[in-house]
């Protein structure tokens, strides 16, 4: 099964449900995070990076889904952007996250696929985000 959708991510439309999970983005200026400065190795520019967070739960039983492998693509639109595995954070209970750098105010696509344990079946989300000027 593979699923995928395209969703603006503006301030209400930040989840989507997909293949029976229910996903959330997260997005959060590098300089916020300051109390966490080695997580996902560092930030390399701060000034223009964000935390980008996904959470992904269970549809029909609610429980979050904590064992999944997460690959995340940031690129301008009409760009190939950079890719990275989202990391687990169990430990803040917040789902799987990294940085990412985003210099112009602009609009990006984030593109998520999700292989959960058990299946070799990967699903995809897409969200627009708009880098807001600093």
């Amino acid at each position: 099964m593979f699923g995928t959708n395209l969703v603006l991510a503006d301030h209400a439309q930040r989840h989507q449900i997909i293949d029976g999970m229910s996903i959330y983005l997260g997005t959060i200026p590098a300089q916020l995070t300051q109390n966490y400065v080695s997580m996902h190795g560092g930030v390399t520019d701060e000034e223009h990076s964000y935390h980008i967070v996904i959470s992904i739960f269970d549809t029909k039983s609610g429980k979050r889904i904590t064992s999944a492998k997460l690959k995340t693509t940031v690129a301008l639109v009409g760009d190939k952007g950079n890719t990275k595995d989202l990391e687990p954070m169990h430990e803040v209970l917040l789902g799987y996250g990294n940085y990412f750098t985003m210099h112009q105010a602009a609009h990006y696509i984030i593109s998520t696929e999700i292989s959960r344990a058990n299946t070799k079946a990967k699903s995809v989300a897409h969200f627009i985000f708009n880098r807001p000027k600093e």
